[in-house]
């Protein structure tokens, strides 16, 4: 493996062959020299600078084809026609000789995977960047053992802190970069990537991906053979069937494509609305149709995590989009964003998103393309400066993949129609009893824990203005609904305080005698629960509020920007 300075220089020399060196702003005078030999490529004369961009891609090797495969997932970051051209990407890496590969099986310590040895098919079934694929025999099972490319976890780390080095350089050097937390993105890029090395992390997602689907027959996870798996070898159940995107022979084996639409989608579905735990690469080669109907699904390397809050913000954003409610479909959007790191109007997306509702109000519900309705949002993001983290821009991209497959099943194909009854379970679940109580206890303890952090809070305050003070850059249009949000948080605070007592003092009541108060039980529980109501209620109009109003309305009379100090 080539040394650290060496790899560098091949990199910006690549770069700069194919017209991308004016993104290397800023490089000391020592790393410009060999420069000067580099023969440039019109970015113009053949090829596009899209194509250019995934030409140099490919000659950098695993790390940067990688790179460019995760990149072309993120619209958000990409000018048009750039993320279509990375999807071309190809790994030309040769195939490892099986020689070598069956020496690394039988290197791995406590693994029972060199009893495939004997029956391991010589020619590979895929080869790609970080791994190579052969038919085998284990136990009797038909196996897939997936081995990882000798060198190629130093060859990564390498190449990883060097990307790392240029994200700080050209975030520095790059005026259009810096409204892009590139450095975040790599860094994320690189989690991505060292999960992918681990072939431990894939059997365990699949592992919990079959979990999953426990009780739906119809979809099949492949059964992963621990014993004879390591963090560099991967025995799995080899799956047999027909791509699902290849109608003829889908239509050959009499396969009901309507349904097979369906099925497809209602797994994705369960995978984003019910598990938060989706499969983040479903393209065709990842999907097949088994001799008995089955849907085989294999390749868990990539997958996303979704938590419930977000899965809120995406049904905020779909609702908003169908009831043509651009305020609901903002705030949805928004929270699907790295927004809180940027200086955001919501008025002014709000206003975006209207004029791009607009398209869509006189469509029928089935006739809107998913695929299109991201490219709108997308669009709206960009034009702010905002980006997606990267479990939405996942998301989205298996979002428009899945309805891309189920519009080639099936041209009568409705993804939103197909998500609108999970989408309907998810809310109910939400707002089911214990999900609220859930909630509610939540808020409560927030909010006393606010009221314990406030007075420290204050102090700090205090000190910073003696010790002179700090600048505040105030915007009035969006003052209001701060001073709303911090009355809404100071009642919070002290009902929090009063629910937490009275909870207590009725729960130590009962406990203190329970014989003696046990006729009292459901008298004792209605009468706290109704103080609470009556003296939270009491407080949280009581609590400061006329101070809060008071201020709001001097700020208002002033509508221009001003500094504070």
């Amino acid at each position: 493996m080539i040394s650290r300075r060496e790899r560098f220089l091949q990199i910006i020399e690549v770069l700069t062959k194919h017209g991308f060196g004016f993104a290397l702003g800023g490089l000391k005078p020592q790393w410009r020299a060999p420069l000067a030999r580099v023969k440039l490529i019109d970015p113009q004369t053949i090829h596009s600078q899209p194509e250019h961009l995934r030409m140099a891609l490919e000659e950098l090797g695993p790390t940067f084809v990688k790179l460019g495969q995760l990149t072309s997932t993120r619209p958000d970051l990409l000018p048009p026609g750039y993320a279509e051209e990375l999807l071309k990407l190809q790994d030309n890496t040769p195939p490892i000789p099986v020689e070598q590969i069956r020496a690394m099986i039988e290197a791995e310590p406590d693994s029972q995977a060199e009893e495939i040895l004997t029956h391991m098919d010589p020619e590979p079934v895929a080869t790609g960047s970080i791994g190579q694929a052969h038919a085998a025999t284990y136990q009797g099972h038909q196996v897939i053992v997936k081995v990882r490319r000798p060198g190629v976890t130093d060859e990564v780390n390498r190449d990883l802190e060097i990307l790392q080095d240029m994200a700080k350089w050209v975030s520095r050097y790059w005026t259009a970069a810096q409204d892009y937390d590139l450095e975040g993105i790599v860094e994320e890029f690189s989690t991505s990537l060292r999960d992918e090395l681990d072939f431990l992390q894939e059997a365990k997602n699949s592992q919990r991906m079959a979990e999953n689907f426990t009780g739906h027959p119809q979809i099949h996870i492949p059964e992963i053979f621990w014993e004879a798996s390591t963090s560099r070898v991967l025995t799995m159940e080899r799956m047999f069937g027909v791509k699902i995107n290849d109608y003829a022979a889908l239509e050959a084996e009499g396969v009901d494509r309507h349904l097979l639409a369906k099925e497809a989608t209602d797994a994705i579905c369960k995978m984003v609305f019910e598990d938060g735990f989706f499969h983040a690469d479903p393209h065709p080669g990842n999907l097949f149709v088994e001799p008995d109907g089955r849907i085989a699904i294999i390749d868990f390397g990539m997958v996303g995590n979704l938590t419930e809050e977000f899965r809120d913000h995406l049904i905020t954003l779909l609702l908003g989009v169908v009831q043509d409610n651009p305020r609901r479909a903002a705030t949805g959007l928004l929270g699907l964003t790295d927004s809180g790191t940027h200086d955001v109007s919501k008025r002014e997306i709000e206003k975006d998103v209207a004029v791009m509702m607009r398209r869509y109000a006189n469509k029928p519900l089935q006739e809107v393309r998913v695929g299109a309705l991201m490219a709108d949002l997308i669009s709206v993001l960009r034009h702010h400066k905002l980006q997606l983290p990267r479990q939405s821009a996942l998301l989205l991209r298996m979002l428009v993949t899945a309805e891309s497959m189920g519009t080639g099943l099936d041209p009568e194909f409705d993804l939103v129609s197909s998500v609108q009854p999970y989408a309907e379970r998810f809310i109910m679940h939400r707002l089911s009893p214990e999900m609220l109580l859930n909630r509610l206890r939540s808020t409560v303890e927030d909010a006393v824990q606010m009221g314990v952090d406030v007075p420290e809070y204050v102090r700090r305050l205090i000190v910073v203005l003696e010790r002179g003070g700090f600048d505040v850059h105030l915007r009035t249009d969006e003052l209001e609904p701060l001073f709303k949000n911090g009355a809404k948080i100071s009642h919070q605070v002290v009902a929090g305080g009063v629910i937490a007592a009275t909870i207590n003092g009725t729960a130590h009541i009962i406990a203190s005698d329970p014989e003696r108060w046990k006729k009292y039980h459901t008298p004792l529980i209605v009468g706290g629960m109704s103080t609470v109501g009556v003296l939270s209620g009491y407080l949280a109009v009581s609590s400061n509020v006329d101070r809060v109003r008071h201020l709001a309305r001097l700020l208002r009379g002033n509508r221009q920007k001003r500094t504070v100090r």
